[in-house]
């Protein structure tokens, strides 16, 4: 199939079309998944990776305590394998030498790249003083990035995750400006901004104009260091003005990516190409929800996968059929068991079950 033209884009920001690299990692293309609490699990970032133009992935947010004690759950949110790669992951929280510690566990155990959060606003991480609220206390952050650098080998790159602020006022006074700086002298080797204070939570319009402001206080003394913008990029030309408002050196892709798995794979061949492949096909768009499902099933159980499918369905459900597949999620959602999604995938194929599938999982034929 051949690419649907564009209108051809406006590359201001020589960053465009050229892969980012993180200290000495470098990366296939300038994109990457974000952190998504809940939902950036090893198979959904293999299910994006399938579709291309990821540049690195990273797994949902992580306690450095529940890491260290081996929680079952923690260990499942930092589950990743040979096709994961390279990834990076995350990590919560105020004690600079927990978060150490926590560092090189994730180092040991697989993390090509270690990121601090310091951007959720999520009430149950700010009131521990994690998260965004980190910013609310520069220092603090400061000695904690410096901790955790020192805990790191230096093969591993040590990254940020930041909003615009706590509240207006931070952001007016240049908070994110100077704690990105002040990360940087600590040896953090990139910054991510996303386009809103904490206050605003997912409110409002990503504000591109003030990431430009933070881009701006850390190239004016480390031209090297790159940069990452986030926030409302659903579309491969959201990623083009991403990168040419704010100047930043890469876009880290978050909700966009729910229900547009192949969003990398378009945001990467409009930079280099001008131009954006064809939509995956109806009968694609139920591989790549039954390729997600399988995976949920293969790396937790059959509980997890169910739970999660019947959440995730709706976001897939906006780019199938137009949106107009009521059945589809209601099938899913009510599904009790593995056959029954299946089954729901099957009969939503134009041409029928997939070639040599079978009778669907769990069902016995009569």
């Amino acid at each position: 199939m051949t690419a649907v033209a564009t209108s051809p884009i406006h590359a201001q920001n020589p960053a465009i079309g050229r892969p980012l690299a993180i200290g000495g990692v470098g990366l296939a293309t300038n994109l990457l998944l974000a952190p998504i609490a809940n939902y950036c699990d090893l198979a959904f970032r293999l299910t994006c990776r399938d579709q291309g133009g990821v540049g690195l992935a990273c797994t949902d947010l992580l306690s450095p305590q529940g890491l260290l004690r081996g929680s079952a759950a923690s260990l499942d949110l930092a589950r990743t394998n040979a096709e994961d790669t390279p990834v990076g992951m995350q990590l919560y929280g105020a004690d600079p030498a927990i978060m150490a510690e926590g560092a090189k566990w994730a180092a040991d155990h697989g993390a090509t790249i270690v990121d601090i959060n310091m951007g959720c606003p999520v009430d149950k991480v700010c009131k521990k003083d994690g998260g965004s609220k980190l910013m609310c206390d520069v220092p603090n952050a400061v000695r904690i990035a410096e901790a955790v650098r020192a805990a790191l080998p230096d093969s591993v790159p040590l990254t940020a995750k930041m909003r615009l602020g706590w509240s207006e006022e931070d952001c007016q006074n240049g908070v994110a400006g100077a704690l990105a700086l002040g990360l940087v002298e600590v040896g953090v080797a990139a910054i991510t901004v996303h386009g809103r204070t904490t206050e605003m939570k997912f409110s409002g319009e990503c504000r591109r104009e003030d990431i430009a402001r933070v881009v701006r206080a850390v190239k004016d003394r480390y031209p090297h260091i790159p940069v990452i913008g986030n926030g409302d990029v659903r579309t491969a030309h959201d990623c083009v003005d991403m990168l040419n408002a704010t100047g930043c050196d890469g876009v880290m892709i978050g909700r966009g990516a729910l229900s547009t798995p192949w969003l990398f794979r378009d945001a990467w061949a409009l930079q280099t190409t001008g131009e954006i492949p064809p939509e995956p096909s109806e009968q694609d768009k139920l591989d790549i929800v039954r390729a997600f499902f399988e995976r949920m099933l293969a790396f937790r159980d059959e509980h997890y996968a169910m739970t999660h499918i019947r959440r995730r369905i709706s976001w897939f459900a906006k780019r199938i059929n137009g949106g107009h597949c009521k059945e589809l999620r209601e099938a899913i959602r009510t599904a009790e068991n593995p056959a029954a999604v299946h089954a729901a995938l099957d009969a939503w194929r134009p041409d029928g079950p997939p070639p040599g599938a079978g009778p669907a999982r769990g069902v016995v034929d009569e």
